[in-house]
């Protein structure tokens, strides 16, 4: 009934405890799809050692890319082979509890979602805690149109981010022919903004199922780095161009302003992250790219016509045709008002 998606990059310090709450799952309806990456490190002999070792390590299916793909083309790998009628996507560096699928499978099954969100735990070390936006309300989806409303058209709202901890279910995915983009940075985030229009039925569940491991030796964190590379902003500024590529499919509904706020506002802090991080950059941070990541994916007089957001959106608008040097001094300003650059 439901495969996990288990890519698998240098975790060695972490794949056990991840793949063996995986395993023993309470739910036995499942297949393991592995995929190895070509990382450097043990983790493969860890996972094959609790495949040949574990009671449950038969579900473990290993498919091992012929060179390092990446996240998003790991994941793709699951989605193309997936058994399951139903895809759960882990980080390897994460775990989930004992219970985790039985939840999002009876929610799945009782109101025929195509997705279900369960809620998070972050954890630190020993140290774990829920973040205001880690809790989800206990809330259905069930009428075409609603949790597009809510995710692009309600002030204030939170919808996970991440793709980790959601039960997709398979053919939502085959049938609408969604594959993550080949891109190697905040992979989630290009992967939401082309599915979530999609979504006719979704879940929230309140229960706290999954376990966020956070690293400061992740490729994600910046805070812990004293250097880094500049290939990392130029996926920065993939990503944005990537995001807001899905919103001319939208044009003309009326969650249109609601998808372009959602997809600038990510451009945004993106921007924003790479301009508090700047001195750490290998070389100098390219301002006029900056400047175009923000370049608004509407023209004026479309969003002159907004009904909602339009006040935002023209902010965005603005910071996408001042001159380079203004512009980024302008999200930098806006930045620090909001409190974005305190540690």
């Amino acid at each position: 009934m439901i495969t996990i998606g288990f890519p698998v990059y240098n975790v060695e310090g972490y794949v056990h405890r991840s793949l063996t709450s995986a395993l023993n799952q309470d739910f036995d309806d499942i297949e393991i799809i592995v995929v190895d990456d070509c990382g450097t490190d043990g983790s493969m002999a860890i996972i094959n050692h609790l495949a040949a070792s574990h009671p449950k390590g038969s579900r473990v299916r290993v498919i091992r890319h012929d060179e390092n793909k990446g996240l998003a083309e790991a994941r793709n790998t699951v989605i193309k082979n997936a058994k399951g009628q139903y895809i759960y996507f882990m980080d390897s560096d994460d775990f989930i509890i004992p219970n985790t699928l039985s939840l999002l499978y009876q929610s799945a099954e009782k109101y025929q979602a195509d997705v279900v969100y369960g809620s998070t735990i972050k954890q630190e070390g020993d140290k774990t805690w829920t973040g205001d936006d880690d809790l989800l309300p206990d809330r259905q989806f069930l009428s075409k149109g609603e949790f597009v409303a809510y995710a692009y058209m309600t002030p204030n709202v939170h919808v996970p981010i991440t793709v980790w901890n959601i039960l997709f279910r398979t053919s939502f995915l085959h049938d609408n022919h969604l594959l993550f983009p080949n891109i190697r940075y905040q992979e989630d985030i290009a992967f939401n903004e082309l599915y979530h229009p999609l979504v006719e039925r979704a879940v929230f569940l309140p229960t706290q199922t999954y376990h966020y491991v956070i690293r400061t030796d992740s490729l994600m964190s910046k805070r812990a780095r004293t250097s880094i590379g500049i290939e990392e902003a130029n996926r920065a500024f993939q990503l944005c161009e990537e995001i807001k590529r899905s919103c001319s499919r939208w044009k003309g509904t009326n969650f249109y302003s609601g998808k372009c706020t959602v997809v600038m506002k990510n451009c945004f802090y993106d921007m924003g992250g790479l301009i508090k991080h700047r001195q750490k950059f290998s070389q100098p941070l390219p301002l006029k790219s900056v400047r175009n990541a923000m370049k608004h994916p509407a023209s004026l007089s479309e969003i002159l016509r907004f009904c909602q957001h339009r006040n935002e959106n023209l902010f965005y608008y603005l910071t996408g045709i001042l001159p380079p040097r203004l512009s980024v001094w302008l999200m930098e300003y806006v930045c620090q008002k909001k409190g974005f650059f305190r540690n």
